[in-house]
């Protein structure tokens, strides 16, 4: 017996929900799960009360850095885009990704993620984003920095961007420095997405989903040249909501449809949660068993179970495939024990009926026989 049970479980709930949401927002730094806490956006939560995070040990570890100078962001939006490429990655994707590139706004520092299998879709997809930009905020890009990389260059990039009015920035070979935000949003990436993964144990082909979803995060944490206040606000001038945020790689039970189902089928599936639909349209998961992915908002999530502990959630159709090729088994045993035994008889029977009566041969199973 406790003689103060109430406080106990008091502290131990609160660190419990601290590390929950730390693992919700894709393993965000402490003071940036602070900012958010004052700013009264995490629900149900009294104070941060940090444990030690060995995925972000694992994800994150860097050297020293150097010395800093401050910037201060564009005032209008598009009026200063980053932008670099990412890869290749030693591993594709689920889609066959080996690339990413992003496209940063100085003014909102919003990113913008696109997955490509080879460095010459490049300039299509930045006329795709650009499209869609302007066409959302009305405005006109004016100038794009990135690296001296010949994908910035070849395939008519240079020829569009002079065409169109936009001023191109290219650094100067071999100083990455001087396209510094585009290069920190990488590694930034790249951390929150490794963090993720090696937390929910899922293969490194989920690498894409991974990086999706951290940046999906990144523009709903604070940012510090913003002066802590949410990349998504500023550049829609909305408020940005928390509640259906989720654990990346966790168990959900996904709900089957009537009419994809028989009665006496189970009415949902376990899958693994791998990352946020286009705004409001629901969530993306991972169904192991039949290798695809399928969006759904009808779910149901396990946050306290993850990719990695899988072999100890059983689903009803897995132990009903199991049953089934039980009894398969026992009938292929039945036929073949059968068959040995009439050859066993044979000369019993023989000795019994007239000799000139021909003997009917009982087929034997090429089967191996296992005992039960």
């Amino acid at each position: 017996m406790t003689s103060c049970p109430r406080d106990t479980i008091a502290v131990a709930d609160t660190s419990t929900d601290t590390s929950l949401w730390h693992r919700r927002l894709g393993h965000m730094s402490e003071k940036g799960m602070k900012m958010l806490l004052s700013k009264g956006k995490l629900p149900k939560l009294k104070s941060i009360d940090f444990d030690m995070c060995e995925s972000c040990i694992l994800g994150k570890q860097k050297k020293v850095s150097f010395l800093k100078t401050g910037r201060t962001p564009k005032a209008k939006k598009l009026e200063l885009v980053h932008t670099d490429l990412w890869g290749p990655s030693p591993v594709a994707s689920l889609g066959g990704s080996r690339y990413y590139i992003t496209f940063i706004d100085d003014s909102s520092r919003k990113v913008w993620v696109y997955f490509l299998k080879n460095k010459s879709d490049v300039f299509e997809t930045f006329k795709k984003w650009k499209a869609m930009v302007e066409t959302e905020t009305g405005l006109r890009i004016k100038c794009l920095r990135s690296d001296n990389g010949g994908e910035y260059i070849d395939g008519g990039f240079s020829e569009y961007c002079a065409a169109q009015g936009i001023r191109m920035e290219k650094t100067i070979p071999g100083t990455p420095q001087q396209n510094g935000v585009a290069e920190r949003m990488n590694r930034t990436l790249n951390e929150r997405a490794r963090s993720m993964r090696l937390h929910a144990g899922l293969p490194k082909t989920f690498w894409a989903d991974a990086v999706s979803t951290a940046a999906y995060l990144i523009n709903r944490g604070p940012s510090v040249p913003m002066e802590f206040r949410l990349p998504e606000e500023v550049w829609s001038g909305k408020e940005v909501k928390f509640s259906h945020l989720k654990v990346f790689g966790c168990v959900s039970y996904v709900h089957i449809d009537s009419d994809a189902r028989s009665k006496l089928d189970a009415k949902s599936k376990i899958c693994f949660f791998i990352g946020y639909g286009d705004e409001k349209f629901g969530y993306r998961f991972w169904d192991e068993q039949n290798r695809k992915i399928i969006r759904s908002r009808n779910v149901i999530f396990n946050e306290q179970v993850m990719y990695k502990d899988r072999s100890t959630v059983v689903s009803d159709a897995t132990e009903i495939d199991h049953k089934k090729s039980e009894f398969v088994n026992l009938d292929e045993l039945t036929e073949s024990t059968v068959q040995k035994g009439g050859e066993e008889d044979k000369e019993n029977v023989n000795s019994q009926v007239d000799l000139s009566t021909p003997v009917v041969e009982v087929r034997r199973s090429s089967r191996n026989i296992r005992p039960p």
